[in-house]
């Protein structure tokens, strides 16, 4: 039997992770060539990216430990607590923001000041969805997101004909 991405109820949404981490193997790995593998793990409100990256060929695994996330208006929005290179050496967030901008600027931006880091989702979700997560806690393999109250709506082309039944 096929998995669920996700499940929902009135109070929030259970992403697998599992099924993330195999689309953004997928995605991501088609867009930004020096990124060979991804994989994810998390517990409470951390989320660890673990990220196999190659540099003029050489590979070696980076991991990114980020907080508070957060989608607002088809952005993930989230503080990146930390980023350690080989050997557990950390790595300065301004040479991970430079990566980032060569690499991925089109739809990552990470900013130095604040940590903060934002990847625009909209071309991946529907239009007209507007999803608000005001929390987000790993369970065991699942995301769990906790919706702003009032925090899922759906928007309408102003023009679409009404129809009477």
């Amino acid at each position: 039997m096929a998995r669920s991405l996700l499940t929902w109820d009135e109070f929030g949404i259970r992403l697998d992770l599992d099924l993330i981490e195999g689309w953004l193997n997928h995605e991501v790995l088609r867009e930004v060539e020096a990124i060979r593998e991804l994989h994810l793990a998390g517990s409470g409100d951390l989320l660890e990216l673990r990220v196999k990256v190659a540099w003029e060929g050489l590979p070696a695994w980076l991991s990114v430990r980020l907080t508070e996330l957060r989608i607002y208006k088809g952005h993930l929005g989230c503080r990146v607590e930390a980023v350690r290179g080989p050997l557990a050496v950390p790595v300065p967030i301004t040479m991970v923001a430079r990566l980032v901008q060569r690499y991925a600027s089109r739809w990552v931006r990470l900013g130095v000041e604040d940590r903060v880091l934002l990847v625009d989702l909209r071309r991946w979700l529907p239009g007209w969805l507007h999803l608000y997560v005001q929390d987000a806690r790993c369970e065991g393999r699942f995301l769990a997101l906790e919706i702003a109250p009032g925090g899922v709506s759906a928007s309408f082309a102003r023009d679409a004909e009404i129809r009477e039944p």
